[in-house]
């Protein structure tokens, strides 16, 4: 661990892990960094969010800065992305889409550039002088065109589409042959791909003078970003006909060098490109992602090659850095950045509201084996002011779903407030007046469903959701708790799971909702007391479990709607 200068003060740097992205020591950085409090702000993740799937970051607050560089958006991606816990932010317009269209909540932000750094530069110092970048890269007097290739080649299935890349400059090539491919990449293959492109260029017709590959041992340690600018600004055009991307940070940077760039129209892509050609091609199925990639067009690219030639004297230079400035660091901050954190920021709403007085317990269901601890609990710890409102019991013979039981039973109550449990729940002292201290200021206020001794949920544990939870009776009745509208607590479209979620993150996105940690209902489920056989034994459990997928997919319809009401 080592701290790194900045102007605004020293920034903690921690040492990678023994595993692939570190997924070994990612929970004990967090920890360490949080001085132990695993609610002491929020862990940023900028990778590849399936990757961390088996990480348990259920104790964080979580933002997912999420790469989608497949359509539609892969599965483990959403996966990930749908945990209560994670607050996705999408790096491209792409991503934004294709997670809303899957029903995640997401902001954003696109990834940055220091456009102080990546600016047209013709010369680099080396040892106290200052080298011509032609000399820098090595690149033959005669070539009169420079195609640069940036990426890479980690993946053995070619993402960065380095076979289509090669192939199309040996077409090219044949027609103009003082062109010359730099390539700056692992010519080896050692990070992963295992593709040899010495060899891949004797197959794809290049001749050995007309590619040039960085020096291995310079590429290992590392370019400063001079060294990547005069190599952009050096280049005629950058050709990155990638089967996916989630970003592709070397547009932007050779844009911002005023350089014009040919890509593949897919995914994250084709939207940042001001100055450039992009490429069509055929889609190809990733059995690892559930998802397809496309393979560039060969005669397309090369076809783009031949346009970049023919603007080679006459380039857009201006266009293509006037295009990179909207991706500058400071203008990613402040026009993405900045709302996003001003968002997740708590503030206090003014204590303007009624507080609570009666509140009616809302049980949907009632079993006999759950009927002592219930009853004898809530007498225990009731001051009087609490009353129990029962949706359907066990003699009932017609069965409704556990939403339908809520609104039934809201029906018959007159409090200003209401409580919505199951009946597998244990009330602890207190759980009334914590919650009603933060009455005033919000109309939802989630309950905990754990002790220190014991986590069940480690989602509701921390906060970032609630399984149980108070509503006031006036937003019931004006704004209504769900999308269905006034009047209406639980959205009946579901049959049993995703009732919660939606009622909580619509709360959230109306800025009315707050967990009460303090305010200890504890959760008696089968399944958190380890108890399998029973869960599996219990009708009602096996019904809500058999209508889990159908009520994900009503979920997914039904959350973008949720988000429409952020800011309202």
């Amino acid at each position: 661990m080592r701290k790194w200068a900045t102007p605004d003060g020293p920034v903690t740097l921690y040492p990678s892990g023994w595993l692939e992205n570190s997924i070994d020591v990612l929970v004990p950085h967090t920890m360490h960094f949080f001085g132990g409090d695993p609610h002491g702000g929020y862990l940023i993740s900028l990778t590849d969010q399936w990757v961390l799937l088996p990480v348990d970051l259920s104790m964080f607050k979580v933002i997912a800065w999420t790469p989608v560089d497949h359509w539609p958006c892969p599965p483990q991606v959403l996966t990930f992305c749908q945990r209560p816990n994670v607050h996705a932010v999408a790096m491209s317009k792409f991503g934004h889409g294709q997670l809303s269209e899957a029903g995640v909540m997401a902001d954003y932000a696109p990834l940055a550039v220091d456009t102080t750094l990546y600016k047209p530069t013709t010369h680099v110092e080396i040892g106290g002088e200052m080298v011509p970048a032609r000399e820098m890269l090595d690149i033959p007097e005669s070539a009169d065109f420079v195609v640069a290739m940036v990426g890479m080649s980690k993946d053995p299935n070619d993402r960065k589409g380095f076979n289509a890349a090669f192939r199309a400059f040996g077409r090219f090539w044949r027609e103009h042959q003082n062109s010359v491919l730099y390539v700056h990449s692992d010519k080896f293959g050692l990070a992963g791909s295992m593709l040899n492109m010495s060899e891949l260029a004797k197959h794809a017709a290049i001749p050995p003078h007309a590619i040039v590959f960085t020096n291995p041992y310079a590429l290992q340690m590392g370019w400063s970003p001079q060294m990547m600018a005069a190599l952009y600004t050096t280049a005629d055009v950058l050709l990155s006909p990638s089967k996916g991307e989630g970003f592709c940070v070397p547009l932007i940077e050779a844009q911002a060098c005023g350089t014009p760039v040919i890509v593949s129209d897919f995914t994250a892509q084709p939207e940042l490109v001001g100055c450039g050609w992009k490429i069509g091609g055929s889609l190809e199925f990733d059995t690892h992602q559930s998802a397809s990639y496309m393979n560039a067009d060969i005669s397309a690219v090369a076809q783009a090659l031949m346009a970049a030639y023919d603007k080679k004297d006459n380039p857009d230079t201006a266009k293509a850095i006037e295009f990179a400035a909207a991706y500058s660091v400071e203008r990613v901050y402040a026009e993405h950045w900045a709302p996003i954190i001003d968002g997740l920021a708590v503030s206090e709403p003014a204590a303007d509201k009624p507080k609570m007085r009666l509140v009616d317990v809302i049980v949907p269901y009632v079993r006999p084996s759950n009927t002592k601890r219930l009853t004898e609990s809530f007498k225990a710890t009731n001051d009087g002011s609490a009353h129990l409102v029962y949706g359907q019991t066990a003699k009932d013979t017609k069965r409704r779903s556990y939403a339908e039981n809520v609104n039934d039973a809201l029906t018959r109550s007159d409090a200003d407030w209401v409580f919505v449990c199951g009946d597998d729940v244990e009330f602890t002292p207190g759980w009334l007046e914590a919650a009603r201290e933060l009455s005033d200021r919000y109309d939802v206020i989630g309950t905990n469903d754990s002790t220190p001794e014991r986590i069940r949920n480690p989602l509701v544990a921390n906060g970032s959701h609630a399984d149980h939870f108070f509503v006031r009776r006036s937003y019931i009745d004006e704004e209504g708790a769900s999308l269905e509208g006034p009047g209406i607590l639980t959205p009946e479209v579901y049959r049993h799971w995703y009732v919660d979620r939606e009622i909580i993150e619509l709360a959230k996105a109306r800025g009315v909702f707050a967990p009460c940690l303090e305010s200890v209902v504890i959760h008696h489920h089968p399944g958190y007391d380890g108890n399998e056989a029973a869960r599996d034994a219990d009708p009602l459990y096996s019904a809500a479990v058999a209508g889990a997928d159908a009520d994900l997919k009503t979920w997914i319809k039904r959350a973008p709607l949720v988000a429409g009401h952020r800011g309202r």
